[in-house]
């Protein structure tokens, strides 16, 4: 039985094989995920960045224009899912992300309103309401969420 053998591979030969593996998998991670986080806790997603504005919410901004803001969102997510719709003109999407984020914003602080005036309530009767009004905007808003979290992994991932 003849047996063949095999050159060992030379130094130089590895380093060019790992040179190339990593630009193939730089490329494939950045067609992935194509966020970048900056410095200032903003992210930029190709010609738009959003940054919190000076009201607490997070604003869509385009690089190289002025301050126009082009929406403005309560959960940072909703704004990058929204800025990918922009960048591929889907007003629809667009406008459908902004009303679920005002949706969900609406039902989670109507849920910390109930709460505190719980607290404070002395009758039995407005406890009971207050104690349905609760838990139905705790679902609303746990369901908006999930809503809002498989938008941005069916976005992003």
């Amino acid at each position: 039985m003849n047996k063949t053998k095999t050159k060992p591979k030379s130094k130089v030969q590895k380093q060019q094989e790992i040179k190339a593996l990593a630009a193939t998998l730089d490329v494939e991670f950045k067609n992935i995920i194509p966020l970048v986080p900056l410095p200032n806790g903003a992210v930029a997603y190709k010609e738009y960045i959003v940054k919190q504005t000076r009201t607490g919410s997070w604003g869509i901004f385009t690089k190289n224009t002025g301050p126009d803001c082009h929406g403005e969102f309560n959960l940072k997510s909703c704004a990058l899912i929204a800025a990918k719709a922009l960048s591929l003109v889907h007003l629809e999407k667009f406008n459908e992300v902004k009303l679920l984020d005002n949706r969900y914003w609406s039902n989670h602080y109507r849920s910390t309103v109930y709460e505190y005036n719980i607290k404070r309530t002395k009758d039995y009767e407005r406890y009971l309401i207050l104690l349905n009004k609760l838990e139905d905007s705790k679902w609303k808003a746990q369901n908006y969420k999930e809503e809002i979290s498989k938008l941005f992994h069916w976005s992003f991932v």
